[in-house]
C-alpha cells in the first residue's frame, strides 16, 4: 500500500503543539485511569484525540509488519456525540481522508477505518467505534468486547462504572496470535476529559478524596491566570466574560478549572483553590521549628498538626480524622502515632490547642478525665483550650492565611498530600446549609456538622492557638488594605504562578 499518505488534516496530527504543560503530561502519561480536568476551552478535546493516536502508534507490530489498534470512544448521548465529539475527531482525523472510510448516523454507533503511514513510513491501520452509553448499562452496551484503548468524553456526565468496565475489556487488542512477537506487551489505557464535577461526584472522590491507585487526574490551570492552557483557542478575554455572565458556582467551575461547589450547601471558604493551597508532594517539616497542632473533641474527634514558617505560612503536615464513635483512648493511639512519624523528629511541641469543650463533663468527683486531659496525658504533652469558641474568629482563623500572597508569590496556607480530610472540608464540604426560602436559596449562618467539619475546625482551634484572638482581629482588620493581603472576595482568583513551596 505504497500510496498510502501520511496523515494531516485541518490540523495536522504530526504539527499539532500541545496546549500547555498539564495538556502534554497527559498525553505522555500511561496510568491505566488518566483524566485530564479543566476550564471550557481548556484544549482536552483535541488532546485525548491526539492522544487516540499515540496510544495506536505504541501498540505492538502486527506479523506483516503494520501497527493495529481497535479504539473505544463513549459520550452519553449520540446527539452530543455528533455535534461535538465528532466535530472535533474530524479535525484531526477528516471524515474524507483517503484511505478512510466512515459509518454511521445520528442516534446510532459510527465506526470510523483510518490507514495512514507516519512520516518514517511506518504504516498503521486504526479502527475507532463511536458509542453513546445513555440509558444503556454499559456491561448491556459492550459485553464481549476487546478494544485496546477507550476514550471518555466529558466523563463528569457518564456513570462511574463505565470508566472500570473499559479498562477491563483492553489489553487483548491486537490478538497475541497476529503479533511479530506474541510475548510483547500490549499497553492498556482509559483516558477521559471532563470539565470540573461538583465535589459531590465520584471523580472527585476516587481521584482526589481517597485517591486509588493507578487513577491520575491532571488539573489545568485556572483560565484567569498566567499559566492559562489554550491562550491562541480560548482568550483572557473569552474567561473574563464567562465570569461576569455565569454564576459564581459556574465561574468556579468552567473558568476556575476548580470543583464545583456542593448542591446540599454553599462552602465556607470558597476563596481555598487546590491548585494553590494544596502541595502536589509530600511537605518536609523543618526541624528545630515548633510543631503545632489542634483539636476538636468528641465522638468524631480530629487532631492536624502543622507549623508556622518563619515568613508565616502555615503548612499542615498531617490529620487523624478516625470513624465516628471514637472515644479519646482509641484516638490517642493513632495520634500517637501520627507524631512519632520520622518525618517529625527534631521538631519540638509547639503549641497544642483543643476546641475548650474538650475540657467538660467529665465526672470530676469519680477521678474521670475529660478529653482533652486523655489525650494529654497519652501523648505527654499539654493540650489548652482555645481561646474563644467565636464561630466568626474561627472561620477567619483560616481566611486570612488562605487569602495571603506573602511576598505577592507564597500562599499563606499549604496543605500535605495527606491531609485529605482537611482538603475536602475546605474545599467544599464544610458549608453552611443550603434551605429554600421564597422559592429561592437561602443559607444557614453556621457550617454543617458532619465528617469534614471536624478537621477544619481542629485547623481553626489550632491557628487561634498559635495566633491568638487578638491576632486574628488585627489580621481581619488588615484585610484589603495594600500590603501583601490579597482581599478575600478576589481569593479564588489569586495568581497560580508561584513556587508555592519556597520558605
Amino acid at each position: 500500500m505504497t500510496d498510502v499518505p501520511v496523515l494531516a488534516g485541518d490540523v495536522s496530527l504530526w504539527e499539532w503543539t500541545t496546549p500547555g504543560p498539564v495538556a502534554t503530561a497527559y498525553l505522555q502519561s500511561k496510568s491505566p485511569l488518566d483524566f485530564i480536568m479543566g476550564p471550557a476551552g481548556s484544549g482536552k478535546t483535541t488532546t485525548s484525540v491526539v492522544k487516540c493516536a499515540l496510544n495506536t502508534l505504541q501498540m505492538p507490530v502486527c506479523k506483516d509488519g503494520t501497527i493495529r489498534a481497535l479504539g473505544c470512544v463513549v459520550r452519553d448521548n449520540y446527539r452530543t456525540l455528533y455535534r461535538t465529539t465528532l466535530e472535533t475527531w474530524f479535525r484531526i482525523f477528516p471524515r474524507n481522508f483517503p484511505g478512510s472510510h466512515f459509518e454511521g448516523g445520528q442516534d446510532r454507533p459510527a465506526k470510523h477505518r483510518i490507514t495512514f503511514r507516519t512520516p518514517r513510513g511506518q504504516l498503521v491501520e486504526m479502527t475507532v467505534d463511536f458509542y453513546a452509553v445513555g440509558d444503556h448499562a454499559i456491561e448491556d452496551l459492550l459485553k464481549g468486547y476487546e478494544p485496546s484503548w477507550a476514550w471518555i468524553n466529558e466523563a463528569d456526565l457518564l456513570h462511574e462504572r463505565v470508566a472500570t468496565f473499559l479498562y477491563g475489556r483492553t489489553g487483548r487488542n491486537p490478538p497475541r496470535s497476529s503479533l511479530q512477537d506474541p510475548q510483547a506487551l500490549i499497553p492498556r489505557q482509559v483516558f477521559a476529559d471532563l470539565n470540573p464535577p461538583d465535589v459531590d461526584h465520584w471523580i472527585y472522590r476516587d481521584f482526589v478524596e481517597k485517591p486509588i491507585d493507578g487513577y491520575q487526574l491532571h488539573q489545568q490551570p485556572d483560565g484567569l491566570s498566567d499559566a492559562a492552557e489554550n491562550r491562541q483557542g480560548a482568550s483572557r478575554a473569552y474567561y473574563e466574560e464567562m465570569a461576569r455572565l455565569l454564576p459564581e458556582r459556574d465561574v468556579v467551575r468552567f473558568v476556575n478549572g476548580r470543583f464545583g461547589y456542593s448542591l446540599s450547601g454553599k462552602p465556607v471558604y470558597p476563596e481555598f483553590n487546590e491548585a494553590v493551597h494544596c502541595s502536589p508532594t509530600p511537605l518536609v517539616p523543618v526541624p528545630q521549628l515548633p510543631l503545632h497542632a489542634g483539636y476538636d473533641q468528641g465522638l468524631s474527634p480530629a487532631g492536624l498538626l502543622f507549623q508556622q514558617m518563619p515568613n508565616g505560612q502555615l503548612r499542615f503536615y498531617g490529620e487523624v480524622v478516625p470513624d465516628h464513635g471514637t472515644g479519646p483512648a482509641r484516638f490517642s493511639e493513632q495520634w500517637a502515632a501520627l507524631l512519632q512519624e520520622p518525618r517529625f523528629r527534631g521538631c519540638p511541641p509547639g503549641a497544642h490547642t483543643a476546641d475548650p469543650a474538650g475540657f467538660y463533663g467529665a465526672d470530676r468527683q469519680a477521678g474521670e478525665l475529660a478529653w482533652a486531659e486523655t489525650v494529654s496525658r497519652a501523648i505527654g504533652i499539654p493540650i489548652m483550650p482555645a481561646p474563644t469558641q467565636e464561630p466568626g474568629i474561627r472561620i477567619e482563623s483560616l481566611r486570612i492565611p488562605m487569602t495571603t500572597a506573602i511576598d505577592g508569590r507564597i500562599p499563606g496556607l499549604l496543605l500535605d498530600p495527606s491531609c485529605r480530610k482537611l482538603r475536602s472540608g475546605l474545599a467544599a464540604q464544610y458549608k453552611y446549609p443550603r434551605q429554600r426560602q421564597d422559592a429561592r436559596d437561602v443559607y444557614g449562618d453556621r457550617p454543617v456538622k458532619n465528617e469534614w467539619s471536624h478537621p477544619c475546625e481542629a485547623a481553626q482551634y489550632g491557628v487561634l492557638g498559635v495566633r491568638g484572638r487578638a491576632g486574628i482581629i488585627n489580621s481581619a482588620a488588615q484585610a484589603g488594605r495594600p500590603g501583601n493581603v490579597i482581599p478575600i472576595d478576589t481569593g479564588r482568583r489569586q495568581p497560580t504562578d508561584f513556587n508555592v513551596w519556597e520558605t
